[in-house]
């Protein structure tokens, strides 16, 4: 229907326009004057007014009567003659209109009596002030005398298509003629500049580029017909006829530029045909070409190629509309017909140019009146396409709205979810960690206390009622918490959901977080010491009534950290020492937090270490008492941090334990230690080597087949390696240690129980043991001139160790009183600074060269 009317539209703007050429036409049959006009071709180009007079009678000279000279397009000059006979009484003012505005050069003769009374050169090569008349068709004002004949020659010659629309007007009649003609030509001018400033305006608001494209295009239109008709030349520049030449010369491909883009753009040929597409690109490409090479291309042949690239593009411009008919849809269908009235209009204005087909209304203003209807269509069709787009962005709006509705709503769940325990449904961590930044934003000289609560016994519970009901049981729990601690003085509230506020927050597993603004350590301890025991009675699930065991862990603002995360992970730690202690409630010390920057530091360099060989290996000498001789050396490990410095064993030790670097760590002690221990012997020192072990090595399956292993470097003394294990290790797990020391004792390897007198085995643990030495632990050593005790302890130990088959070894000899002591109690070896402290392998050559023997012991 849309289509329908807008068709109706175009009708009667044709029919507007049409009537208003007819009255114009009425008009000139009343004021112009056909005249009998003879033309000549100047094939030469040499011929001047004498030759031309000279053969003004013969058959050369072809003669046209009341049609316009439409040649076509040729370089050759023509000589155009006739006469104007006055009958009258009267002299007759007259005017000699030229009507076509693209002829380069006109020369101007007026004879009488066989005399040139009058000769003018003028044309569009020249500036627009030396026409005798300043308008844009030719006009030669002449006096045709009272019953008399003037005979006249117009020599015309152009570099594009030549027309000689020669016609004899009264002065007046020409000026209300003309401007007839100029209302129509305004009319279409009107149309397309307003049309094209529309679509420009669209395009500002927009920015869409199909509306620029078709502004240009339109644009380009209007200037094209008004170039045709010289107002360009006339009103913009005057003084420069070379650019009002090019300017024609470039308009031509600048218009089919523009339309090509508008076509690819208006029809998204893009995405419906990759073929056309790849055409109206070349066009476009091609048209580009031709502006440049109107820049350096003779003005007669670039207008030759201009129009004639034009037709056929504008062809496969028309041929688009058709071909895109089922994909574009309506868009398709308004271009198909305004490019064919625009196609048609060109087409037949062509023609008319190349002399094809003879002058008329139509087939002079043929592309004005398609390019006018073209124009107007294709605005109600972009004027359609907005109107759809709009319909189509509210609609789009709409949907946008609906989802982004949705999307809140799911986003404010995911939000709930992401701050809330999935199971006690209380605030998780996560807003844990909000409530005490905003605190910390809150209080700048004020304190507050984060404490930690965790159900040491529901790891118990868990695993006892499963999972289902464990969650069941935390739940009611949660509940629990929550009321007893909102009575709590200074609790902080988390949020207030439907009138069912939340003050405890959950963690992982069973743990709470509780946040308390305190004035002291004190006041905090009185009130975390009243929810511990309000939690500490049994509460009843299921018929059963349930130990919680709560313990609580205190960090406070601004002593132990300033920061959400530093504050909670301080309590962590001393939740951890609080879940250890009878009180079941600790406050973070520092010197208590193994859980350090350093610590993770080590645990990250240590493997690194033994990789890189960054460790080293001190010994301690052992003395034999009976022989004051040194009999043996323990191998103790050191590292020198880059860092920190040097790290003590008892550090990273513990560190290489829980990380599982112990088993290439002992790997590595055990290799150097053989090493050395060939490397004495090669110097003349036969030398025991007692290795330390950890527990942790005894589970490892392949610990017994790596000390065969090794041990093959130094077959001959087997005998001279000690294994030494702490008596506290072998009790982790007794009848493991007992099966691996019992392989070890097998393969020859000799076996020591270190720090013996502080663990907790038994006598007849220690008499199943295959071990070989028994190290008596420098805790009872140290004291042992002043505590009678110790020496009796020691006493005890000692023979009791020489009754089962061991020796027994002292460490931690500090003074030569204990050695005396201990030569008394009949001990067999000594180990200790008195002796030497553990030193590197270079010092302890230096040392076993300048001790020889140690009889000043005695």
């Amino acid at each position: 229907m849309r289509l329908r009317h807008v068709l109706l539209f175009t009708l009667v703007l044709f029919s507007s326009s049409q009537s208003l050429a007819d009255q114009n036409q009425t008009q000139q049959g009343v004021f112009q004057q056909l005249i009998n006009v003879s033309y000549l071709e100047d094939g030469s180009g040499t011929l001047d007014l004498k030759d031309v007079r000279e053969s003004a009678h013969t058959a050369e000279w072809i003669s046209i009567s009341g049609e316009t000279a439409n040649l076509g397009y040729t370089e050759s000059p023509y000589w155009f003659r006739f006469t104007i006979t006055n009958t009258e009484a009267s002299n007759a003012d007259k005017l000699i209109v030229i009507s076509y505005p693209q002829l380069d050069s006109i020369d101007y003769y007026r004879i009488e009596n066989k005399s040139i009374i009058e000769h003018t050169v003028t044309g569009d090569n020249f500036p627009f002030s030396e026409r005798p008349i300043e308008h844009p068709y030719f006009l030669f004002p002449t006096v045709i005398p009272a019953n008399s004949t003037v005979e006249f020659f117009i020599r015309m010659q152009t570099g594009g298509t030549m027309k000689a629309p020669l016609s004899l007007w009264d002065r007046q009649g020409f000026l209300i003629s003309i401007g007839k003609e100029d209302q129509i030509h305004a009319f279409f001018y009107g149309i397309l500049i307003v049309l094209a400033l529309f679509n420009f305006f669209v395009y500002l608001a927009l920015r869409e580029k199909t509306y620029l494209y078709y502004s240009i295009a339109t644009f380009g239109y209007a200037f094209f017909f008004a170039t045709m008709r010289g107002k360009p030349f006339q009103f913009l520049f005057p003084d420069f006829p070379a650019v009002h030449n090019h300017s024609l010369l470039i308009i031509i491909p600048l218009t089919t530029l523009f339309s090509a883009l508008f076509a690819r753009s208006f029809l998204s040929l893009k995405e419906h045909s990759k073929l056309l597409d790849n055409t109206t690109k070349v066009i476009s490409a091609l048209a580009l070409g031709c502006i440049i090479a109107s820049l350096f291309v003779d003005y007669a042949y670039s207008i030759r190629i201009s129009v004639l690239f034009a037709i056929p593009s504008y062809l496969f411009l028309l041929a688009l509309g058709p071909l895109m008919w089922g994909k574009s849809g309506q868009s398709a269908h308004y271009y198909t017909v305004a490019w064919s009235l625009l196609t048609a209009g060109t087409t037949i204005t062509a023609l008319n140019g190349a002399g094809a087909i003879p002058n008329s209304f139509i087939s002079e203003y043929g592309m004005q009146i398609g390019s006018a209807l073209e124009a107007t269509l294709l605005t109600v069709a972009l004027a359609a396409r907005l109107y759809r787009e709009r319909e189509d962005k509210l609609s789009a709006q709409e949907s946008t709205i609906h989802e982004h509705k949705e999307r809140l709503q799911t986003e404010m769940k995911l939000v709930h979810q992401a701050l809330h325990h999935p199971v006690t449904k209380l605030p998780n961590r996560a807003c844990f960690e909000m409530l005490i930044n905003d605190s910390v934003r809150r209080r700048k000289n004020g304190s507050f206390a984060v404490c930690l609560l965790n159900l040491t016994r529901f790891h118990e519970i868990n695993k006892t009622l499963g999972h289902n009901n464990a969650d069941l049981l935390i739940q009611e729990t949660a509940r629990l918490i929550n009321k007893t601690v909102q009575a709590l003085p200074g609790i902080q509230i988390a949020e207030n959901n439907d009138n069912n506020p939340f003050y405890a927050f959950s963690f992982e597993g069973a743990t709470f977080g509780v946040l308390l603004d305190i004035a002291s350590a004190e006041q905090t301890k009185e009130i975390v010491t009243s929810v511990i025991d309000e939690l500490y009675h049994p509460i009843e699930f299921k018929g059963m009534l349930m130990e919680l065991a709560p313990a609580i862990g205190v960090s406070f603002f601004p002593e132990n950290g300033r920061e959400a995360s530093t504050l909670i992970r301080h309590a962590n730690v001393a939740l951890e020492s609080a879940e250890t202690n009878d009180r079941k409630l600790a406050y973070y010390q520092p010197e208590q937090d193994k859980y350090n920057a350093r610590r993770l530091t080590l645990m990250s360099e240590l493997k690194q270490a033994i990789s890189n060989n960054q460790l080293t290996l001190y010994f301690q000498p052992k003395i034999n008492l009976n022989t004051n001789t040194v009999v043996g050396l323990e191998a103790l490990i050191r590292w020198k941090h880059h860092r920190f410095g040097f790290v003590r064993p008892d550090e990273f030790i513990p560190i290489a334990e829980q990380t599982g670097i112990i088993k290439p760590l002992t790997r590595w002690v055990v290799k150097r230690s053989l090493e050395v221990q060939k490397e004495l012997l090669a110097e003349g020192h036969d030398l025991d080597i007692s290795i330390n072990i950890s527990a942790k090595n005894l589970r490892e399956d392949d610990f017994i087949p790596f000390i065969a292993e090794a041990l093959k470097s130094n077959p001959d003394h087997i005998d001279k390696i000690t294994i030494e294990l702490t008596e506290t290790s072998m009790m982790e797990d007794p009848l493991k240690a007992l099966q691996v020391l019992n392989e070890l004792s097998q393969s020859g390897v000799k076996l020591s129980i270190d720090d013996f007198g502080t663990g907790y085995s038994s006598l007849a643990y220690i008499k199943k043991l295959p071990a070989d030495v028994i190290k008596i632990d420098k805790s009872l050593v140290f004291d042992l001139t002043n505590n009678s005790d110790d020496q009796v302890i020691i006493k005890t130990t000692i023979e009791m160790c020489h009754r089962l088959g061991f020796t027994v070894v002292a460490e931690g000899v500090e003074s030569q009183s204990i050695v005396d002591i201990l030569r008394e109690l009949n001990c067999d070896l000594l180990q200790g600074y008195f002796i030497s402290p553990p030193l590197p392998l270079n010092k302890l050559k230096l040392w076993l060269t300048d001790i020889d023997d140690y009889a000043a012991l005695a």
